[in-house]
């Protein structure tokens, strides 16, 4: 990847005004014109499990409320149609952003051309509510700098071709929609940085139904040996700032996958599938980590490999010397390792890894996490945190006594409080209550028959036997509304342990 330097960011930065009376659409040829070539990816095995639709990039239809701001995300059109389909548009009262599907535009294009991203962008043109459909073939960079718009600009590929680029970087900017592009290295080894970034002073920024790979025959990760991880290298989204979101992506032979470091984001929904470090990290308060899968974790480091990891900062940003605040994450999908084929790079997983705390009004629900690490959810230093109804098992089927739930003092030595440790079924709970401190532990089952307990642990389906001892198990003053699937609790005379209803 190229990166970008302060003059030529300096030719993209534009004024921009208030709300245009009327939107536009604009298009945009690409530098090398189609078609876009890369490994084809493979249906991911989660895909029959999670319900999801047949193509694994589109975009399934559901509602997300984070930061105040609701999104309803719409799966891509997939026939023709002869009008171009509305702006999408955001209500400054209701505060609801709508993501909609852009639908197939009629030809010939309806709006003006520009011969490339950088030439509209130093026309002067683009304002709030505007749309941007990059056409077939390769683009390059997309760089926005210092572009504050009122309403929500999207940025798109064109529907029915495929747009591809190099990376997205984003400076200082605020409401702007990424949608259905492919994000990939063109040059290999050029190290680690991330291919879509957002910078502090930007907000307000939605990624959604992104194809990202590490280089374009990421989907052949699994017959990468570690120089070829090496020269791959390259991690997915590292975004900053408030209220940055991204939504329903797929991630492929990346290093680090999503980072969000600003306050109020959003990871939901995202499918990584092969990835080296860790999967994902939350550092900013008020963030949502929510319907994720991620599946075979490579070790490619001297990284301590996490599923997921967030730890505080302090005033000068030193680790572990903060509180992170009000993070919730629920109904993910936490895979070491799903393929049948063997790999000596095979990571051995951490689950939920929150080391360097404090952690304040925490809530992990209802994820299912599948992993050989000892840390299958680890909470060094709460103040307030609700750890219930998660599934976490060894995928090796063994009665061993991790992956665990725990939660132990910050490192510092503060102690825990605040913590409700229930519904849960693992290999080991690592909890202790205390009256004192308010600490509660409640009907968890800890596992030493995995294959009494679940449908089929060679397959890693989690659901519950009728023999399971996680069956009806629950407390119902714990239990969550629905399942990880959806499903309403209970099912039987109580509520089931763990992240599925079965019984």
């Amino acid at each position: 990847m190229k990166l970008i330097g302060s003059l030529a960011l300096a030719g993209l930065t534009c004024c921009v005004s208030a709300t245009a009376l009327s939107a536009a659409d604009y298009y945009v040829q690409a530098t090398t014109p189609g078609p876009v070539t890369g490994t084809p990816l493979a249906v991911v095995n989660l895909q029959a499990e999670l319900k999801q639709p047949a193509n694994a990039l589109a975009v399934p239809a559901y509602e997300s409320e984070a930061a105040g701001r609701k999104f309803v995300v719409t799966q891509p059109k997939q026939h023709a149609a002869a009008a171009a389909p509305a702006v999408p548009k955001t209500a400054a009262v209701t505060n609801v952003l709508t993501v909609a599907s852009v639908g197939t535009l009629s030809s010939p294009l309806p709006g003006v051309t520009f011969s490339s991203f950088n030439a509209l962008l130093q026309s002067g043109k683009l304002t709030g509510g505007d749309r941007v459909f990059l056409l077939d073939g390769y683009h390059g960079q997309i760089a926005m700098n210092n572009l504050k718009f009122t309403t929500p600009v999207t940025v798109a590929g064109m529907p029915g071709q495929t747009a591809q680029v190099e990376g997205i970087n984003v400076f200082g900017s605020s409401n702007i929609i990424f949608r259905d592009l492919k994000v990939w290295d063109t040059t290999p080894n050029t190290g680690s940085i991330a291919g879509v970034r957002t910078y502090g002073g930007s907000s307000d920024i939605t990624f959604t139904n992104l194809d990202v790979r590490s280089v374009a025959n990421a989907g052949n990760y699994m017959q990468w040996t570690l120089a070829d991880w090496n020269m791959n290298k390259r991690g997915g989204f590292l975004v900053d700032g408030p209220r940055i979101s991204v939504i329903g992506n797929r991630l492929t032979g990346t290093a680090a996958a999503i980072f969000a470091l600003g306050p109020n984001a959003l990871i939901e929904n995202n499918t990584i599938d092969g990835w080296g470090d860790d999967g994902m990290r939350a550092l900013g308060d008020n963030s949502i980590v929510r319907g994720n899968k991620l599946q075979n974790c490579f070790h490619i480091s001297s990284n301590h490999d996490d599923g997921f990891q967030s730890f505080s900062r302090g005033p000068t940003g030193a680790v572990g010397a903060g509180t992170v605040s009000n993070l919730t994450i629920e109904n993910n999908k936490i895979y070491e390792w799903r393929s049948s084929s063997t790999n000596p790079l095979r990571c051995k997983l951490q689950g939920i890894g929150m080391f360097d705390g404090m952690y304040a009004n925490t809530i992990i629900r209802n994820n299912v996490i599948s992993v050989s690490g000892y840390h299958g959810i680890t909470i060094a230093g709460a103040k307030g945190a609700k750890i219930v109804q998660n599934t976490v098992i060894n995928p090796s089927g063994a009665a061993t006594t991790y992956p665990f739930i725990k939660v132990s003092p910050h490192k510092n030595g503060t102690l825990s409080s605040g913590v409700t440790a229930a519904n849960n079924t693992a290999n080991n709970i690592l909890v202790k209550a205390n009256t004192t401190r308010n600490n509660v532990v409640m009907n968890n089952i800890v596992v030493t028959n995995a294959a009494a307990e679940f449908t089929s642990v060679k397959n890693q389906d989690y659901t519950l036997l009728v023999t399971a001892k996680s069956a009806n198990a629950g407390l119902a003053t714990y239990a969550t509304p629905l399942d990880i699937m959806g499903v309403p609790r209970p099912k039987g005379k109580a509520p089931d342990a763990g992240a599925y209803e079965s019984q």
